[in-house]
């Protein structure tokens, strides 16, 4: 019947998760020679992707089969994809090419001027397939983990942060986000966090600082809270290890027995700022670029481009 790609549907999310499942498993098997279980994506997860960007979510189809798929998000300006995923049994043939049109397209369409991805840095393959695509190899992101130890409940009143309240001003963040790529907003990262109740939300004054951290199921069984986003102004390294203590409480506090962190090499913190902090390196990907500038050092900033 050919191969179709169409706008994902919540209907999708089974198949998509399947076949996410599948796609890693055999990553595994091929780049690692490791057999290894893989956590599955929960329903919750897609649908936070769908409610974020809905029509930059896709799927490709030969007939009632599925074979691929990809996830767009855009934060203002800047947009990106992941995860990217296509049947490993006709890898290859051009549904990955086919799924990552679309999904520029759709970004450009949203008026994002930069437009990129990260993946593996180990992956030859992965890097290959991108360039040949017109993305240009720029810094490394790392991913970073840390056991949390238990947390006695006072404690989460003893620190300076407060919580996010939805009527706080948002400009002078704005402000802080344009300094490291124009036209960055995490506004509806911001906004999603809330309304789906996907995690905490921390703000200190000082530094204009504020953190995200999910402590939603973005994997069915999964015990880790992550990092979404920690920013504060540069030369306020004290203010953000306050609000990571703070998130990490919190984690501890809902039953997250370790953290991920997904951080951008460009910017600080360096990894020895997380190292002094109990964090080990997981693995390390690379972002790629197809339009538009990179981030700069502006701010001390910690998130990726990863799905």
């Amino acid at each position: 019947m050919g191969l179709a790609i169409r706008v994902m549907e919540l209907s999708d999310i089974p198949g998509v998760v399947e076949l996410q499942a599948i796609v890693w498993q055999d990553h595994f098997l091929k780049e690692r020679n490791m057999q290894v279980p893989i956590m599955k994506r929960t329903r919750r997860n897609m649908e936070y992707y769908l409610a974020k960007d809905p029509g930059g979510c896709f799927v490709a189809m030969d007939g009632n089969r599925m074979v691929g798929t990809i996830v767009s998000h855009t934060w203002g300006s800047v947009g990106w994809f992941g995860p990217l995923e296509v049947n490993p049994v006709i890898q290859g043939t051009g549904i990955g090419k086919a799924l990552v049109t679309e999904s520029i397209k759709y970004l450009r369409s949203r008026g994002c001027t930069t437009v990129g991805c990260e993946t593996m840095a180990s992956s030859a393959r992965n890097i290959a397939f991108y360039n040949k695509l017109g993305f240009k190899a720029m810094s490394l992101s790392h991913v970073l983990y840390k056991r949390l130890g238990d947390v006695a409940p006072e404690e989460v009143e003893s620190k300076r942060a407060r919580r996010f309240q939805p009527g706080d001003n948002l400009d002078e963040y704005k402000a802080l986000w344009n300094n490291i790529l124009p036209g960055l907003d995490y506004s509806v990262e911001i906004a999603s966090t809330i309304e789906r109740e996907l995690g905490h939300i921390w703000v200190m004054d000082e530094g204009h600082a504020h953190a995200i951290v999910h402590t939603y199921e973005m994997f069915e069984e999964s015990q880790n809270a992550i990092m979404k986003l920690l920013v504060a102004e540069k030369g306020h390294e004290a203010v953000a290890s306050e609000l990571l203590d703070r998130c990490e409480i919190v984690a501890s506090m809902e039953g997250k027995t370790g953290m991920f962190i997904r951080t951008y090499d460009v910017n600080p913190p360096v990894l020895k700022w997380f190292f002094e902090r109990g964090y080990e390196l997981q693995g390390t990907s690379i972002r790629l670029i197809l339009d538009g500038p990179d981030e700069t050092d502006a701010a001390f900033h910690v998130s990726c481009w990863s799905g």
